[in-house]
């Protein structure tokens, strides 16, 4: 009895496993976003009570739901380096706008906390919340402001802000629909095609 047990357990977690890795019509529904670029930030230390400015490079990765909806809900892993202080690591919900998912014109709103790796980043606020508001333009261009606050482990407050001018290399390629289809067709944008862009 005991080797029979055995084996249908075997049994149903390989079943389990296969449905889990299996390819599905619905991972085909989700909006996806990788980008890179670069800007400008400002973070507060508290030990000098002044603002320290730095050159940035951010790279951030992420997923939410179809594209095709009004508005977009997912979540998104951002590192932020200040180049002559340190690297964020932020983990971010993302709330889009149809547009900005699709590669078109359009706003994403991301807020979460963050953690900073750098040695003397309990000066600057250790784990601060970080929110960036994002304005897509078409062929994957992106400009983002954000923000730092608070300090989650009752240190020092963060204080800082960033500019970014970014390059999403999912909304200019596999998500892109709309009106650069004209110049660069993309035949089959990942969650399929709004039926108005079906139209003559």
């Amino acid at each position: 009895m005991p080797r029979r047990n055995l084996l249908l357990s075997v049994v149903f977690a390989a079943t389990a496993a296969a449905a889990l890795v299996a390819p599905r019509e619905a991972q085909a529904d989700t909006s996806i976003w990788l980008t890179a670029g670069g800007g400008y930030g400002l973070q507060h230390g508290n030990e000098r009570d002044a603002y320290d400015r730095a050159s940035v490079v951010s790279f951030s990765a992420g997923v939410g739901s179809t594209p095709l909806g009004n508005w977009v809900v997912g979540g998104l892993l951002r590192t932020t380096t200040y180049l002559s202080l340190g690297t964020d690591v932020d983990l971010s919900a993302r709330f889009a706008t149809g547009g900005f998912a699709r590669g078109q014109w359009g706003l994403a709103l991301d807020a979460g906390p963050g953690w900073r790796s750098w040695s003397l980043a309990t000066n600057y606020g250790h784990f601060p919340l970080h929110a960036m508001l994002l304005g897509g333009l078409p062929w994957g261009l992106q400009l983002g402001v954000g923000a730092d606050f608070f300090n989650l482990d009752g240190g020092p407050a963060a204080r800082g802000a960033v500019a970014l001018l970014e390059i999403d290399f999912m909304r200019l390629t596999v998500m892109r629909q709309g009106a650069t289809d004209k110049w660069w067709e993309n035949p089959s944008p990942a969650g399929g095609r709004l039926p108005r862009d079906n139209a003559p």
